[in-house]
């Protein structure tokens, strides 16, 4: 299943972060440097940085994926080194949902499956809330049932 544009944003914005940070340290090293040869030449880096931040941010995002099979989970990710893992569904044992700030904002999440083998754990990273949630819940059925409420939002009493 394709990943929301919320992802795509997020990588693109991780990636101009990026060379404003590497911006800022060459003006100060623009400033600080005594060399002339070397106050110019501090612009190559996040002048370099930029295209390159920017095409491994719409690889990453392209490469970002999730399916369910009959007996499998499969999930991809990774920019340069993509990386598409097929997990035994019956192997799961366990779910584990996190947020960071900047997700939440977004309405992105990661499900974590857990297992025994392997790693331990295999993440569909960035997903939307209601897909990464419906996924667990189709994945191992009956595993996440009791913490789920499917009341839909404007059914919920205002405050």
């Amino acid at each position: 299943m394709a990943h929301p544009p919320a992802a795509r944003r997020r990588r693109i914005g991780r990636a101009l972060i990026t060379t404003a940070v590497l911006g800022a340290g060459a003006l100060v090293a623009g400033w600080t440097v005594p060399w002339a040869w070397v106050r110019g030449s501090v612009w190559v880096v996040p002048a370099v940085a930029l295209p390159f931040g920017l095409w491994l941010a719409v690889e990453s995002a392209k490469s970002l994926g999730h399916a369910l099979g009959g007996r499998h989970l499969i999930t991809r990710n990774g920019a340069t080194l993509r990386r598409t893992t097929a997990l035994d569904r019956a192997g799961i044992s366990a779910w584990t949902i996190t947020e960071s700030f900047f997700q939440r904002r977004h309405g992105l999440l990661t499900v974590s499956a857990t297992t025994a083998a392997g790693d331990g754990h295999y993440d569909v990273v960035d997903v939307g809330r209601g897909d990464g949630l419906e996924l667990a819940s189709r994945a191992v059925p009956g595993l996440l049932e009791p913490f789920l409420d499917r009341t839909p939002r404007d059914a919920w009493p205002k405050r």
